[in-house]
């Protein structure tokens, strides 16, 4: 498959089954993200994985307010993942002094699409 067909093909999830996610995918899933690019190989991320129905509830209903709605999908969804930014290394900070962008933000956003 070619690279833009691949990216016709990208949706964006609004419903989900109700069921659990078998752990071999999340696994998947995780493994994808170790392999994402960052400055200076830094990985400036910690990944926390919600499979409690109670607790993604919560994290969930975080996600949107009574004015904004626009997230409320995500209170269907079976799984959470909470990215978490970790300080950077030494080296990407130097990066993102000199060119005066925080790279751990980039990369952060890198992982999470």
């Amino acid at each position: 498959m070619e690279f833009l067909d691949l990216v016709y093909l990208r949706e964006s999830t609004r419903r989900y089954a109700d069921m659990a996610v078998e752990q071999e995918k999340i696994a998947k899933i995780l493994e994808a993200c170790r392999l994402a690019p960052s400055a200076c190989n830094s990985q400036p991320w910690k990944f926390i994985v919600v499979t409690d129905r109670s607790l993604s509830l919560e994290i969930a209903k975080a996600t949107f307010s009574t004015l904004v709605q626009f997230n409320r999908f995500a209170l269907q969804a079976p799984v959470m993942v909470a990215i978490v930014s970790e300080p950077a290394s030494v080296i990407s900070k130097l990066g993102s002094e000199v060119n005066d962008r925080n790279l751990a933000l980039i990369d952060l956003g890198i992982v999470a699409e």
